[in-house]
């Protein structure tokens, strides 16, 4: 039985459905929004809220409060990245929204990094030698979104006003300083909502599936980044094909070709694709990731201290090992485990030997985790291994361990805490330790 566009709607706005949402999605981590509200105090409250956040979404006349601003600094020659923080019910409200958008358009949910580049590795290994790389870059992707566009993109599925409405709100939200003035969003999606990567692909999806289908090309996309294989002979032709849809179809411009973001070059040459390079047969890291991975790994090793040595070796070494947390695997080596450059691995383990040996003596590297056997045991030992940290599957005990020996003397009683409490302090203290993780080693790969 097909459901309508407003059943589903109704589905995913039912109390019993925001309930068991906010149990599976929100965390006491969950950031404030510009009403100061925080998990706590939303459960206090959480029964008036499921109500509210329902009704005024089945009738159509749900309103956001304004986002709250957070700039993210990618390097001095980039301008910060804007992005949005809801307050905790919006935040709810925006993840039914966003599971009702990848029901109804489940043919353009995003794809996590991972699927593509994995697709686009295997596309590489399949290229011919005469082929060449198209490789694409949007300028201000999600600042760009035309919202008329959007809606009648939507509309194309959604069929009844209430959902509409919902999303139109959504994306007219003002962020930060805008907000104070009251002046509305007439273009682009905030960043960092949960629906903005859903809507950001459906924006481009008849895009993707026209050169998906091509059979002489092979076509990958993730967010802004498209990167393209194919016949030497084709390649002018396609680039202007792509960049004339975005502009005419999209009113989305591309960064210039041969200005560094864009460019047609051979197989053979030097491609960067969401941190990883290639080159011929070659697939390792692009040169600024990886030089972001040593500058996180020695600020540690070079800040620590004789009295928080140990708090310092369980962070170096989660950097090095990554963690399974929330169900996902969390971590560099755990995107970076397709690469087959075994050098690069080889030179950065010497790296944090030498300043191991030079800070603290040679006593403490036996304590350090490698990059080459973590590589091996996620490739080939991935279900039985014990070497990276699994958070998901921590008991008290080893809760309560871990606690105290990063944070001695910060937590008393640990031992006598109700284990919900216990989880509580351990879950947040841990999100925290591997979000600044990924920032640290990670990145935007764009």
């Amino acid at each position: 039985m097909k459901f309508t566009s407003r059943q589903i709607f109704i589905k995913h706005f039912r109390p019993d459905s925001l309930r068991r949402l906010i149990d599976s999605h929100l965390t006491p981590s969950s950031a404030r929004g510009v009403d100061g509200t925080n998990y706590d105090r939303f459960l206090e409250k959480v029964n008036d809220e499921v109500n509210l956040i329902s009704s005024r979404a089945l009738s159509g006349s749900y309103t956001f409060s304004p986002f709250r601003q957070k700039l993210i600094i990618k390097d001095a020659q980039s301008p910060p990245r804007q992005v949005s923080i809801p307050t905790i019910r919006d935040k709810v409200a925006l993840r039914a929204l966003n599971n009702f958008l990848s029901e109804v358009f489940h043919e353009a949910s995003p794809q996590h990094s991972h699927s593509v580049i994995s697709s686009a590795i295997k596309s590489v290994k399949e290229a011919s030698c005469t082929d060449k790389f198209i490789k694409l870059d949007i300028e201000s992707f999600y600042d760009g979104i035309n919202h008329e566009i959007l809606l009648k993109n939507l509309r194309g599925k959604i069929r009844s006003p209430e959902p509409i409405a919902m999303i139109e709100a959504a994306i007219t939200t003002p962020t930060g300083a805008r907000a104070s003035e009251g002046e509305k969003n007439s273009l682009g999606v905030p960043q960092g909502l949960s629906i903005s990567n859903i809507l950001a692909s459906i924006y481009l999806k008849n895009i993707d599936e026209k050169y998906r289908t091509k059979s002489c090309i092979k076509y990958h996309r993730y967010v802004d980044d498209i990167l393209c294989i194919l016949p030497s002979n084709l390649a002018d032709k396609i680039f202007c094909s792509i960049d004339k849809d975005l502009k005419s179809k999209k009113k989305l411009k591309t960064h210039p070709i041969n200005g560094g973001k864009s460019i047609i070059i051979p197989i053979s040459c030097n491609v960067e694709y969401l941190g990883y390079s290639f080159r011929g047969a070659s697939i390792s890291v692009r040169e600024s990731t990886k030089k972001k991975l040593l500058s996180s790994l020695m600020r540690i090793i070079y800040s620590a201290t004789g009295q928080d040595l140990p708090r310092s070796l369980w962070r170096l070494n989660l950097r090095i090992s990554g963690c399974r947390l929330n169900g996902s695997n969390i971590g560099w080596m755990f995107y970076f485990s397709q690469i087959n450059d075994m050098q690069l691995l080889a030179q950065i383990d010497a790296q944090i030997k030498k300043s191991m040996k030079k800070k603290f003596g040679p006593s403490e590297y036996k304590n350090c985790k490698r990059f080459i056997k973590t590589y091996h045991q996620i490739k080939y030992n991935y279900k039985n291994s014990n070497y990276f940290y699994n958070f998901d599957t921590f008991e008290k005990p080893e809760m309560i361990a871990l606690l105290s020996r990063i944070f001695p003397g910060k937590f008393s009683n640990l031992g006598d805490m109700p284990d919900n409490v216990l989880r509580k302090i351990f879950h947040r203290t841990v999100t925290r330790e591997v979000r600044e993780m990924e920032h640290d080693t990670m990145g935007d790969f764009s």
